[in-house]
């Protein structure tokens, strides 16, 4: 008898001490934020904030570029006049990539390399 009295008050007092969810508030500082609205996050922070416009690459047909892509083995081509260029194929037509600063474009090898292993001589 005594078991079953202390099990129904352990039951009446877990359902009275059950958490009430939703009423547990946390207030907001009122100046919460107000360290950033001076211009140290602004546009101001990293000088003149340009507007970069790019221009879409222009397609250039070209024979030597195949119709079909083989994205195991990509066409790449000296671009005729530039070292520091080279032409991608895509669907029989090329577009005109620059190599990264400081590397030409090496016919032999099919990728941008060190001037003095591309031996370009356009």
């Amino acid at each position: 008898m005594n078991a079953i009295l202390a099990l129904t008050l352990c039951i009446v007092a877990g359902v009275a001490a059950e958490y009430q969810y939703g009423t547990y508030e946390i207030g907001v500082p009122q100046n919460y934020g107000s360290e950033y609205n001076n211009n140290q996050y602004g546009n101001n922070q990293y000088g003149n904030n340009q507007q970069y416009q790019y221009k879409p690459v222009q397609a250039i047909p070209d024979a030597r570029c195949p119709r079909t892509d083989d994205p195991l083995r990509p066409v790449h081509l000296p671009f005729a006049g530039n070292c520091n260029k080279f032409m991608k194929c895509t669907g029989g037509m090329g577009f005109v990539m620059d190599c990264p600063a400081g590397l030409e474009y090496s016919q032999r090898m099919g990728r941008c390399d060190y001037p003095a292993l591309a031996q370009c001589s356009m």
